[in-house]
């Protein structure tokens, strides 16, 4: 098993390689990997039904992302052990755009798990709107992290898209 570490410190990022498990499921730093078995499934729904289409809209830097965090690598772990497609995008927006600030110690312990959720396809939306409000510069967003308008109204473009809204409040 390799050791995922992504840290901002100084001005430099240090990244080693991707956790990785016996069974070729991602993990995800400072979240336990649930077992999967064969017999918990769906009934074929979601084969029928792909891609996955989740957006989560988090606006609190607490729980409300850590719980966003924790669904998401359950989610895609899930996935990805019965070889769905999914597209998943997680918008920051509110006091939650402090964690996309990669030099923001406060929140530094985010950024292992972001960067990991990216190598598996997960998306990340920040809020101009809200990084405007809280002095957040764009410069200093992790450079996978892609700014939008509003995050509220990227919210809802995703919704409009047929994405299923999770808000984990």
């Amino acid at each position: 098993m390799k050791l995922f570490v992504s840290m901002a410190l100084l001005g430099f990022t240090l990244v080693v390689a991707t956790v990785a498990r016996a069974d070729n499921l991602p993990e995800f730093p400072g979240i336990e990997s649930v077992p999967i078995t064969p017999d918990m499934n769906y009934g074929g729904f979601f084969k029928s039904h792909q891609p996955v289409k989740l957006v989560f809209g988090v606006a609190n830097p607490g729980a409300q992302l850590k719980e966003s965090l924790i669904n998401t690598a359950a989610t895609v772990r899930y996935l990805k052990s019965k070889g769905y497609r999914y597209e998943i995008q997680i918008v920051l927006y509110g006091r939650a755009v402090l964690t996309a600030d990669q030099w923001k110690q406060e929140y530094s312990s985010y950024s292992a798990q972001f960067q990991a959720l990216h190598e598996q396809g997960v998306q990340f939306r920040v809020c101009h709107n809200s990084m405007y409000s809280l002095h957040v510069k764009a410069d200093d967003i992790y450079p996978y992290m892609k700014i939008v308008p509003a995050g509220i109204l990227q919210l809802t473009k995703k919704q409009m898209q047929g994405f299923a809204y999770i808000s984990n409040r």
